[in-house]
């Protein structure tokens, strides 16, 4: 039996992070043609942003999480969800008219999720477990 406060829990911590995953998604599939041109490495800060905003959403998903060992190492899983749909997005643009994957672009994907990882451990923005 599915509760209110599961039905809260869901549309509150992972709704977010399934929005998101789809937004950067919907993003990745535009072919190249319909993509404004940006500054050289405009693109690499894009990334960036995008996917330090991810790893956030998926370590407050992971966090409010009933599973104990995904509670505790929340931010570990998440910074691994970051990468390989980082991984997975670049993948899927290699079948994207005018788009091509870029190692560049999985290094950005993997720092914005490193430096997101990097303020939550200094910072401590809620408690672990």
């Amino acid at each position: 039996m599915i509760t209110e406060k599961k039905i809260i829990g869901l549309l509150q911590f992972q709704l977010p992070l399934i929005a998101w995953c789809v937004f950067v998604y919907t993003a990745s599939s535009i072919p190249s043609p319909n993509i404004p041109a940006l500054g050289t490495y405009t693109d690499k800060v894009i990334h960036f942003g995008v996917y330090g905003i991810l790893c956030w959403l998926a370590h407050i998903a992971f966090h409010h999480q009933s599973n104990i060992s995904l509670k505790k190492y929340s931010l570990l899983a998440a910074m691994i969800f970051t990468i390989v749909f980082g991984l997975s997005d670049e993948f899927h643009q290699l079948y994207t008219p005018g788009r091509t994957a870029e190692l560049l672009d999985i290094a950005a994907d993997t720092l914005g999720g490193a430096v997101y990882s990097t303020i939550y451990l200094r910072f401590r923005f809620y408690k672990n477990g």
